[in-house]
């Protein structure tokens, strides 16, 4: 793919449970999404975020959505596993402290797909014609992994990672001793050595300098060699997809010893930071589904213009940028003035120009008011297109939803 990868997107919108079920999506960061990348690449669990979204959406909203091809789907159920002490397909069961990696995938791929989209049929604002069109328009969507070449291409990388590249492995596994125990510059002895085509041993101390059972110790180093296996398909998935990715705050520790300087960079935090930043100034609210419903038809207009575009050139910009700096392009007097002049401020301002030169000849007033009305927006109040997305666009995606 030749697109801008920093202009496309992959990440999850899911909301999950500590079960990690889906309980929600978080439909303002998917609006956001939406506005500031050219394409979305959303990150599926099993497909269950659509019934939510038909919730929030509606039929129209939502099959216009999937018919714009904003969005692109990925729903994969392959990713490493380490199956060492599982005893799967006969092999032996490994000592604590020795790891056997294999892929999982789905045995029946378009069955796991139709299995997915079962969930639509609980929608109760739903019809059945409408769900079938619904399913064929989501499974238009999905973009799927080349598996084979996935699996040849990503193990060499994952392997020399854990062999030559210990600060990474260190680093995932301090994160999985923060998160787990709450222990932070635990010193532990690391060294790992390869005794099969998929079978790694690893001496380490880290249980008797954390003072935990030997199988935690285990478990720990395990979790520390998946996200080194997760951070490499991930990044695998971004040059396929020509995507950046979403990561999640807990995950830039690790994606950032990978990339130093270019984590920030590639990450869609920023943006979306300095997106919130910007309403937040702006003193415009967040979404809400109580309050208000999405106007998908506006949604897909205003992310194609011209105020969009600036706005989001604009965006990257503004990271060492002050409060008042950005409150005076989105927010201040001359922003709002150069917006309202078909308003109230405006009309005051016509009625002032209209009263001092209707003192001339009706002829030359009519024609002096036009040139008047050019120069104020043209030159003297241009209009922003900044200001113009953040307090005309933006608010107008939503609307107010209807009292029973």
């Amino acid at each position: 793919m030749g697109a801008d990868i920093t202009r496309r997107l992959i990440g999850a919108s899911a909301v999950l449970s500590p079960e990690r079920t889906v309980v929600d999506v978080d439909i303002g960061g998917l609006i956001r999404r939406l506005l500031l990348f050219d394409k979305y690449v959303l990150a599926s669990v099993r497909l269950q975020e659509f019934p939510l979204l038909a919730g929030y959406l509606g039929f129209e909203g939502l099959r216009d959505l999937l018919a714009a091809k904003l969005i692109e789907i990925r729903c994969e159920c392959l990713q490493l596993a380490q199956v060492g002490q599982s005893g799967l397909f006969g092999d032996r069961v490994l000592p604590l402290f020795s790891y056997k990696f294999d892929w999982i995938d789905a045995h029946d791929r378009p069955r796991y797909i139709r299995d997915c989209l079962m969930d639509l049929h609980s929608v109760p604002t739903l019809q059945r014609k409408q769900v079938s069109k619904l399913k064929r328009a989501i499974d238009a969507a999905i973009q799927p992994l080349p598996h084979e070449a996935m699996r040849v291409q990503l193990f060499p990388v994952f392997r020399n990672e854990l062999l030559h590249n210990q600060s990474l492995l260190r680093t995932s596994i301090e994160m999985t001793l923060r998160r787990r125990l709450g222990l932070t510059d635990l010193p532990f002895s690391l060294a790992i050595h390869q005794e099969g085509p998929d079978i790694f041993r690893v001496e380490t101390d880290i249980h008797h300098r954390a003072k935990i059972s030997e199988l935690e110790g285990h478990k720990i180093i395990e979790s520390g060699i998946l996200g080194v296996s997760g951070l490499t398909q991930s990044i695998g998935e971004m040059k396929y997809y020509s995507a950046i990715s979403g990561f999640r705050d807990e995950e830039l520790p690790l994606f950032r010893n990978k990339l130093d300087s270019l984590a920030s960079a590639v990450s869609s935090q920023s943006k979306e930071h300095n997106f919130r930043r910007v309403i937040d100034i702006g003193g415009l609210p967040e979404f809400s589904a109580e309050e208000g419903a999405i106007n998908v038809e506006r949604l897909l207009k205003i992310r194609d213009t011209a105020e969009a575009r600036e706005f989001r050139d604009w965006l990257g910009g503004i990271g060492q940028s002050t409060d008042k700096e950005i409150e005076d392009r989105v927010a201040g007097l001359r922003a709002k003035a150069g917006l309202k002049i078909g308003g109230d401020a405006g009309k005051a301002m016509r009625f002032l120009a209209t009263f001092v030169l209707g003192l001339m000849s009706p002829a030359a007033a009519t024609t002096l008011i036009s040139l008047f009305d050019q120069f104020l927006l043209e030159k003297l109040l241009p209009r922003s297109g900044i200001a113009a997305f953040v307090n005309e666009l933006y608010p107008s995606i939503f609307e107010p939803r209807e009292k029973p």
